[in-house]
């Protein structure tokens, strides 16, 4: 997969702007007083999750080829929740728990979805055109819809991976 280590123009753009919204995620969980994600070592282990998430979108051009991209598989949520989904049944949250905590976990899952919604944002403010969805509108309805589903993910994380193995909440 040489596409995903490669830094063209594009992909330090979708970077940049997923690091804009790690932030104002990061400034958001901080007005909450969610302290978890606010941690040095948090904020450094959500970047490899967070990079994925800005680049999966753009695998469609490598596994389908330049007339696939920005198919509604790839620009959706879909992605996170099929990785998040396997993520739970193989067994490496279990996994990343007992060897890096809780703390790890929500990190990677946050840094993910951010990602993800990151660059369908980014796709929007550039006009993209999602195949297999008629006219410019639905076509930014669509990133719009997902982008706001993930970043719900990113902000109430507790909701999605359960409160009961989250450390309490500081208020």
């Amino acid at each position: 997969m040489p596409y995903v280590v490669r830094l063209s123009p594009a992909r330090f753009e979708h970077l940049l702007a997923g690091v804009v919204l790690w932030v104002v995620c990061l400034w958001w969980h901080q007005r909450r007083g969610e302290k978890t994600l606010l941690h040095p070592v948090a904020v450094l282990l959500a970047m490899p999750g967070l990079y994925l998430g800005t680049a999966l979108s753009d695998w469609d051009i490598w596994l389908l080829g330049i007339g696939g991209h920005r198919n509604p598989l790839f620009h959706s949520a879909l992605p996170y929740f099929v990785l998040a989904w396997v993520w739970r049944t193989v067994g490496i949250e279990a996994m990343i728990q007992r060897l890096g905590g809780v703390r790890l976990n929500l990190a990677v899952h946050v840094g993910f979805s951010v990602g993800l919604a990151s660059h369908m944002l980014l796709d929007i403010w550039q006009y993209g055109d999602v195949r297999w969805i008629p006219g410019g509108t639905l076509d930014r309805l669509w990133l719009g819809g997902h982008a706001a589903l993930l970043g719900g993910v990113a902000c109430f994380p507790r909701v999605l991976l359960g409160g009961s193995s989250l450390p309490p909440r500081v208020t």
